[in-house]
């Protein structure tokens, strides 16, 4: 059997290194996750790249749907994301 270690960065850590609001998660929340499954394990892992983009796109149409004033735009929401988020990181979304 192989075995493989893999890193990850908690998806809670994430919202609070982008000093996101509590309404801001739960706008990303209700967005982001839709189209993942989760079950009873302790970890739920996704790839960084997959994270970036549904948290972007959720962050993104909430503040033009629900409230207007970003604290970030994206490149700024990128640029920090990555900042906690290493390049072989994945995403563990059990927070």
């Amino acid at each position: 059997m192989a075995k493989t270690t893999v890193t990850c960065v908690d998806l809670s850590d994430i919202y609070d290194y982008l000093e996101l609001s509590y309404t801001e998660i739960d706008g990303i929340a209700d967005r982001a996750w839709n189209d993942v499954s989760f079950g009873d394990a302790d970890f739920t892992l996704i790839g960084n790249n997959f994270a970036l983009n549904c948290m972007l796109d959720a962050y993104e149409h909430y503040h033009k749907n629900f409230i207007e004033n970003k604290t970030m735009t994206p490149e700024d929401f990128t640029r920090k994301f990555w900042e906690i988020v290493g390049k072989n990181d994945y995403v563990n979304l059990e927070y």
